[in-house]
């Protein structure tokens, strides 16, 4: 038992005495919440996720997050430099009843992710296993 246990104390000694992690990387506000509708929560996106092909970084994420689930609508931001700058930010047309798009049936839209598929150069967003969107001329 003496013998398992001294492994673990020496790192923890080693982990104890190591310097902090000296990071200087500038925060970039990418995009704002938008909408006002009051079913949800403003000044709020979450729930990101970013796929980067070269120089390129598209990220996707909520905006308008629903008390107990859910989106007002999906906004992306995109980088041609690795992230260094950004140009305005998007929010697909048409997705939800209450970010103004009268004709949709959803009230909220959940779960964004990005994906580019190297075959067809296309940019992918999936919002659901049943329901993915050719984004490409929405972030060029």
């Amino acid at each position: 038992m003496r013998m398992s246990l001294l492994p673990a104390v020496a790192l923890a000694a080693v982990l104890a005495a190591a310097p902090p992690a000296l990071a200087n990387v500038p925060l970039t506000q990418v995009s704002a919440d938008p909408f006002t509708n009051s079913t949800s929560q403003h000044a709020t996106e979450v729930e990101p996720d970013t796929f980067a092909n070269g120089t390129t970084v598209v990220g996707a994420f909520q905006v308008g997050r629903f008390f107990n689930g859910g989106a007002t609508d999906i906004g992306f931001a995109r980088s041609g430099d690795g992230g260094r700058t950004w140009g305005a930010p998007g929010f697909l047309p048409g997705m939800t009843f209450s970010s103004g798009a009268a004709g949709s049936p959803f009230e909220r839209v959940s779960d964004a992710s990005v994906a580019f598929d190297a075959s067809q150069l296309r940019v992918r967003m999936n919002l659901d296993p049943r329901m993915i969107l050719d984004a490409t001329d929405q972030v060029a």
